[in-house]
């Protein structure tokens, strides 16, 4: 395994004062204005919602995102599992 797939695969989420929020394991944004940012993570995508939302710095090589503003609220959607088709939905 590279280090960037280990870097990919790992997730960690820092929030300081509410106010600067630093996330490992982003692979993607998936959008962004001022009110949210919604990042593709290791662990599925993550909502990030506030007012005057900035981001400071987003490596893909490193897979961090550092995100700075009034952070109201963090969410989770699940990570989409991929269908297996017809035969797989038969036998669940």
């Amino acid at each position: 395994m590279t280090d960037n797939m280990a870097v990919q695969a790992s997730h960690c989420v820092t929030l300081e004062d509410r106010k600067k929020l630093t996330v490992d394991g982003v692979s993607d944004i998936a959008g962004y204005d001022e009110q949210s940012i919604t990042a593709k993570t290791a662990m599925g995508d993550l909502a990030i919602h506030g007012s005057d939302l900035k981001i400071l710095r987003m490596s893909v090589d490193m897979g961090e995102l550092v995100v700075e503003g009034n952070i109201i609220s963090l969410t989770y959607s699940q990570p989409h599992e991929e269908s297996g088709g017809f035969w797989s939905r038969v036998f669940r």
